[in-house]
């Protein structure tokens, strides 16, 4: 993984307001998957969904769970045993307040994307990771 890439994708994320369907945690990461191995795990969605209730609708009717630990599951594939052997680059997901949410190793942190933007958080809130690499995309 190139650590340099890593950093010039998440400058561009920085400052960029959370906004469902267009920049929220699946864009964040799905977004990511597509710059690394060139393949968009998340194809068509951007813009389909405004708000929680419509992503989760999505969500089931495109990998059949409203669960977002079991969706990114079925989409990159089986998570690492061990989330905190989580590598550079890696897709993480923490726990937070409002369920759990998906963002980038990034080092000793897990970029995640807050209301204004990125912020971090330390590797040992992972609760699930998956290596981006091992993303084979699932026919429509």
């Amino acid at each position: 993984m190139n650590p340099a890439l890593l950093d010039q994708y998440l400058n561009r994320w920085r400052h960029r307001r959370f906004e469902w369907g267009h920049a929220d945690c699946v864009r964040f990461t799905a977004g990511w998957a597509l710059l690394v191995t060139g393949r968009d795990p998340v194809a068509g969605s951007e813009g389909l969904y405004g708000d929680p209730t419509a992503a989760l609708r999505l969500m089931r009717q495109k990998v059949g769970t409203v669960d977002l630990i079991a969706a990114t599951t079925a989409v990159l594939g089986l998570p690492l045993t061990v989330p905190l052997t989580a590598a550079l680059g890696d897709v993480v997901a923490i726990q937070t307040v409002h369920g759990p949410a998906l963002g980038l190793c990034a080092g000793p942190k897990i970029a995640v994307l807050g209301r204004e933007g990125l912020i971090s958080c330390p590797i040992t809130a992972a609760v699930a990771a998956w290596k981006v690499g091992d993303f084979i995309p699932h026919p429509p």
